[in-house]
């Protein structure tokens, strides 16, 4: 139940007093807010603590020499990850990975930064990643941040008051009632401030919540970590400091006044591991999907820099600050939407803008503007007519210098996992840009370039250890049968902090590129030969394709007898008409997959072929309406005519597809036999009109009749403008039926009709009018209905023929 007493002035007060003693200081934060970096920074060089606690797994301790390292620059991130027994299966691993993510203006790395230069004790105290995995019941993300801010967010209350302040979200008003007041208050009454804001939000939480993201008991082992270190330092004249999300700070006093009892959490890891990162400023950004941290770092970076150096000065200018950053800003989005776009922004226009954001931010009652002031600002000042172009590109353009597009670096010492090494320097080799952050094209002649092949096959050895860097939009689908006329790959590529998570992740298969992706191709393999997966051909076939494609040419003869015994045993015709065709398509593209010495697959291929032929001889029903099946026997036909397929027998495909026609249970499946014989000449027009009379004009349920007819305008669509048969059978047909069962059979008419060309269509009305003795139907295309309207004059010709058969008008209908 939620808590919906108010909160006084004096419990904040109370509180706030509480989280402040001569042995122990906690002082509570939000992660990536320069107000909270600026107090903690004068609070540390106010006194020397005993020692600094800080929010965040105990397992990134092994890191913190790497943060504080000269040449570390941020952002950098903490990635972290873990794998355990998956609860399903024994045999399968469940991994989650996390980032704890650090910029400059990070209370948390100012924290340990100030510990380095004092050479004060310092150290994480939280429940290590695989720890807080078991406890939360948040099973839904794979990768998740720790350092979310969830809770602020969904409070009823910090809503409620951020929109009586006028502000739009929790972002603003969290800057408007502290980012703009950073230098402005004394250390008391800062926290006093953060300790009521966050108390607010605390109050919005229920005790279920808290206990199903495990956040009770991270609490109890940061509150332990507090107690033990006071016991240690008991002696000292200086206190402790713990630096915690106000969140938790909040409970802190309440928690330390009786002893605590360590939690003990049973995580069943099989592997945990955890290493520092580049990270960068887009994936910072709240706009971007991270879910904890300040919208646009580089505005708050920018502020960061100034209000440091105005502190080193002994200035308390942080309006001023805020003042010249938003200037400062102004240009460089005008800059850049003039070398970007040819955008010209003037300087009236400009100068409009900044007085602009000057008086927003007065008549908001702030002291000084804000992220939102000068957003508005653009908008007002810098769009100018309707243009939606010109308004997209400025509104990105604003977000893009906002945003940011910095990389951190990590210390040039650190122990870095060798797969992460292997990637940049292949990387390098294939001259794959990097180091920017921003996303590339690139075009791969796989037909003639072997250099482009390997770059390839890095690429597509990425995807399949689900390593996020490139995506292939256009280009050859071997494993599919798509885009076989290309001759190009088209592919896009960033390389970002979760691509280098990835690669350290998919370390656990190997310290080089080759290595990992032929370890994780073996687990496929092996994967595929369990039992429910060990039948299945095209599975098989498309694991040929894909060692191919990733160069494991060395695994070829495994993938091969995998696949001979797969058709052997499927059971499933689609399947094996499938795997045909994927080495048919292997076969043809032996020389940009360099497979030119499987001399086995043409045997292969026969195999596949007469196992097809002896599924569908004895294929009698066929799940569903049969769809599926006459898209394979339409693929077979497709086969016998290519050049890989000539030398099979075809006459053994064409005898079976005589008797589906003669026999099968499907009307679907007959129609569609009908048609590939009559477009292969097998079946005169005499026979076919023999067929069209007994099927259109006979004794048949309808949707027996439309399903003949869909498939055979499915194999054989010119029927439908060339032989008069059919359309006068379809009109003696939809003659005796009522509208009702025309409508019941709309669909199935709509199917049998749907994949015929504008032009093929414009071939039937014409032959329907030539039917009626008329010269046109007319546009059989209307842009001035909707469905609206043709549904409302459905419904009025509905109750007109209801008034007239009530009135005794029949005559007239």
């Amino acid at each position: 139940m939620i808590l919906d007493k108010s909160l006084t002035s004096d419990e904040v007060r109370a509180l706030a007093d509480s989280m402040q003693s001569e042995n122990l200081i906690i002082f509570p934060v939000r992660h990536h807010s320069p107000a909270c970096a600026l107090q903690l920074t004068r609070l540390l060089k106010r006194l020397k603590p005993a020692a600094i606690l800080v929010e965040g797994p105990r397992s990134f301790n092994t890191l913190i020499a790497h943060l504080t390292h000269p040449d570390a620059k941020a952002p950098l991130a903490v990635y972290t990850y873990h794998t355990q027994k998956s609860s399903d299966s024994e045999s399968e691993e469940v991994r989650k990975a996390a980032f704890y993510p650090f910029c400059d203006y990070s209370p948390e790395l100012v924290a340990l930064k100030e510990a380095h230069q004092q050479s004060i004790p310092v150290q994480f105290i939280d429940l290590n990643f695989s720890e807080q995995c078991s406890l939360s019941k948040n099973t839904d993300l794979e990768v998740l941040s720790l350092l979310d801010e969830h809770y602020y967010t969904r409070s009823r209350n910090l809503q409620v008051m951020a929109e009586r302040a006028g502000c739009r979200n929790h972002e603003e008003f969290w800057e408007h009632l502290f980012e703009t007041h950073a230098c402005g208050l004394s250390i008391e009454e800062h926290i006093a401030q953060i300790v009521a804001y966050c108390q607010i939000a605390r109050r919005d939480t229920t005790e279920v919540e808290l206990k199903t993201d495990g956040t009770l008991e991270r609490e109890l082992e940061m509150a332990w970590h507090i107690e033990q270190s006071l016991l240690q330092h008991a002696n000292s004249n200086a206190p402790v400091i713990a630096v915690m999300g106000g969140f938790h700070a909040v409970v802190m006093p309440s928690l330390l006044i009786q002893p605590i009892k360590r939690p003990h959490v049973k995580t069943g890891s099989t592997e945990e591991s955890c290493a520092l990162i580049r990270y960068s400023f887009d994936r910072l950004d709240r706009l971007n999907g991270y879910s904890a941290g300040m919208t646009s770092p580089a505005w708050h970076q920018k502020i960061w820099e100034q209000l440091v150096q105005s502190e080193r000065l002994g200035h308390n200018a942080h309006v001023r600050v805020r003042q010249e950053s938003a200037l400062t800003i102004l240009f460089d989005i005008a800059l850049l939407l003039r070398e970007k776009y040819s955008i010209q922004i003037p300087v009236p226009a400009i100068s409009a803008a900044y007085e602009h954001l000057l008086r927003l931010a007065k008549l908001r009652e702030r002291i000084a503007p804000v992220r939102e002031d000068l957003v508005d600002a653009v908008t007002s000042c810098f769009i100018k007519g309707d243009t939606d172009i010109e308004s997209s590109i400025i509104k990105s353009i604003t977000q893009q210098v906002l945003c940011g597009n910095f990389y951190g670096t990590v210390p040039a010492g650190i122990d870095r996992p060798p797969l992460v090494k292997d990637f940049e320097s292949r990387a390098r080799q294939q001259k794959l840009k990097i180091g920017s952050g921003e996303v590339k094209k690139l075009s791969l002649d796989i037909y003639r370039r072997p250099d482009h092949r390997i770059t390839s096959r890095l690429l597509h050895g990425l995807n399949l250890l689900k390593v996020p860097f490139g995506v292939k939009f256009s280009g050859p689908d071997y494993v599919n049968g798509l885009s076989l006329d290309r001759m190009q790959e088209q592919w896009e590529y960033v390389y970002s902090p979760v691509t280098e998570g990835a690669l350290i992740e998919a370390a656990i298969y190997g310290v080089s590129i080759p290595v990992a992706v032929a370890n994780k191709f073996v687990e496929h393999l092996d994967s595929s030969q369990q039992l429910s997966n060990s039948r299945d051909s095209k599975i098989a076939a498309s694991l040929l394709i894909q060692a191919c494609l990733l160069g494991l040419h060395d695994h070829l003869s495994r993938v091969l007898d995998v696949l001979r015994y797969s058709i052997n045993e499927d059971a499933v015709f689609s399947s094996v008409v499938a795997a045909s065709m994927q080495i048919a398509i292997l076969w043809d593209a032996r020389e940009p997959l360099e497979a030119r010495h499987l001399d086995q697959l043409p045997a292969v291929l026969q195999a596949a072929y007469e196992r097809a032929i002896y599924l569908m001889r004895d294929m009698k029903g066929a799940e569903g309406d049969g769809g599926s099946v006459v898209q394979s026997i339409i693929q077979l036909r497709e086969l016998l005519n290519s050049s890989t397929g000539a030398k099979l027998d075809a006459s053994l495909y064409w005898q079976v597809i005589l008797d589906l026609q003669q026999s099968h249970d499907l009307p679907l499946i007959r129609g569609a036999s009908a048609g590939l014989r009559y477009a292969s000449g097998q079946l005169s027009d005499i026979e076919l009109t023999e067929l069209l009379q007994g099927y259109l004009t006979g004794h048949l349920a309808p949707d027996q009749s439309i399903a003949f007819l869909r498939g055979l305008l499915q194999t054989s669509r010119e029927v439908a403008w060339q032989q008069e048969t059919l359309l006068k059978g379809l009109d003696t047909l939809f003659s005796g039926w009522d509208e009702s069962t025309f409508a019941k059979n709309l669909p199935e008419l709509r199917l049998a009709f749907a994949e015929m060309t504008p032009k093929e269509t414009d071939k039937v009305a014409e032959a329907v009018a030539k039917l009626y003795g008329i010269d046109s139907l007319g546009s059989l295309t209307q842009l001035g209905l909707n469905e609206d309207v043709v549904n409302t004059n459905l419904r009025q010709s509905a109750l007109v023929e209801e008034i007239l058969l009530r009135d005794g008008f029949t005559t007239w209908l």
